[in-house]
């Protein structure tokens, strides 16, 4: 009987994985080799056997990989998870451990009710089977009995529009079809436990948009979803809670938007300083060596408030000659979500005749965005023609502290602008 409270659907301790990396023999095809090798077999696999029941005392040499190492948290009804992290990072590791799929090496998971997971495509398929045998199938492995399946099964056919096919080998199905079908029977079961991998990734948008909303519905219904994927867009929008995994230990727990941009500060940034970076595109007449914003007091900063003025600065160096040069500023999330772009052609300003070196200086009366981490893209064309375009040149920080007049101020999940208003009534 499970031990967890009611507030607790899933509770993970000290979850570890390893795998034991097998050493490749070599193979020679002379006769006499071969007939060695079948005449010590015995042997050999009595060592290997051997090796496994010691595996135990292996845990630092060479030939073990940690997949997980004391991953815990604890997850309520209600809750959807996002688990991020590099490829390698042991998110899918996490995931078949949870569905049951392999056993952890070290460590407790508790869950409570039933189990749906989706973890690869068309995962418990019969290929020679009907779409609608399989549905009866897989919906028997995900612990439905036929009664509950032949009660959902149009509303599983319909969900996953293939009714018209649904008397057709799945092996006759598109990859996107597959997929339908295999979310649509997850998400039909009525799992207390949702557990999917990266399953949107085959589908077209309208498909993206059902499963979102099918995830949400799970999860309002006191129901909880953990949810692997790359794209943190969608991982900010759908899920409260998230998990950041690096070679399979746990970084960070918590918002989802406090773990996502604990994350992509993480990532390797190239500071403000990009006159050495490779990583450029265009004919090289200018370059961009520098940007940073200046603040009111005349200096560069990574930190600003919002709504007060500030100076967004680009510095390059190049050919003398250009006659007219054109930049574009983008200014991103830290999770290349573009939020607003600045450049000289909206501004209606024509930079003539440029100097070879010098700084290109863009003033904003007030910045009106929320609370959050930002980066700069610049993109600079030098009489028409693409001179250098790189990302990332700089970060900053915004804080939104002093833009309304009260001290409520709305929270990054809000959106991304803080917009100057002031509201009235009137009979």
């Amino acid at each position: 009987m499970s031990s967890l409270p009611p507030d607790v659907s899933v509770r993970v301790e000290g979850l570890s994985k390893r795998y034991r990396i097998g050493a490749q023999l070599n193979s020679d095809e002379a006769l006499v080799s071969n007939v060695g090798r079948q005449l010590v077999a015995p042997l050999r696999n009595y060592r290997r056997l051997r090796d496994l029941r010691r595996f135990e005392e292996q845990a630092d040499e060479e030939n073990v990989v940690w997949a997980l190492s004391d991953v815990s948290f604890v997850l309520r009804p209600g809750d959807i998870l996002g688990v991020v992290g590099r490829n390698g990072a042991g998110k899918s590791t996490l995931l078949k451990v949870l569905a049951r799929i392999t056993e952890p090496t070290t460590g407790r998971i508790e869950l409570r009710g039933r189990v749906a997971s989706l973890l690869e495509v068309g995962t418990g398929f019969h290929p020679d089977l009907t779409g609608r045998e399989n549905v009866f199938l897989n919906g028997t492995m995900l612990g439905m009995s036929r009664r509950e399946v032949a009660s959902r099964l149009d509303e599983i056919l319909e969900f996953a529009e293939i009714r018209k096919f649904a008397d057709t080998p799945v092996k006759r199905y598109s990859s996107g079809m597959y997929v339908r079908l295999a979310f649509s029977v997850a998400a039909h079961v009525d799992p207390d436990v949702l557990i999917a991998d990266e399953v949107l990734a085959v589908g077209d948008a309208e498909f993206q948009r059902k499963s979102l909303g099918q995830m949400r519905g799970v999860a309002e219904g006191g129901r909880t979803v953990i949810f692997v994927s790359h794209n943190h867009a969608l991982v900010s929008s759908l899920c409260n809670r998230a998990i950041w995994l690096e070679r399979g230990q746990l970084m960070a727990s918590g918002e989802v938007e406090d773990v996502l941009n604990t994350y992509a500060r993480s990532q390797d940034t190239h500071g403000s300083d990009v006159a050495h970076r490779t990583d450029r595109i265009g004919n090289g007449r200018v370059r961009v060596t520098q940007t940073f914003l200046r603040g009111r007091d005349g200096g560069p900063t990574a930190a600003v408030a919002a709504g007060e003025p500030l100076e967004l600065v680009v510095r390059y160096a190049g050919e003398s000659g250009v006659d007219r040069l054109t930049v574009n500023v983008t200014i991103e999330t830290l999770l290349r979500e573009r939020v607003a772009t600045v450049a000289n052609f909206l501004s209606g300003d024509e930079l003539l005749s440029i100097p070879a070196e010098g700084e290109l200086v863009c003033s904003l009366d007030a910045l009106p965005l929320n609370e959050g981490d930002y980066m700069l893209t610049v993109r600079l064309e030098a009489d028409g023609v693409t001179a250098d375009q790189i990302a990332d040149t700089s970060r900053f920080h915004v804080d939104p502290a002093g833009f309304y007049s009260t001290r409520a101020v709305p929270g990054a999940r809000s959106g991304m602008l803080l917009l100057a208003h002031r509201w009235r009534v009137e009979p």
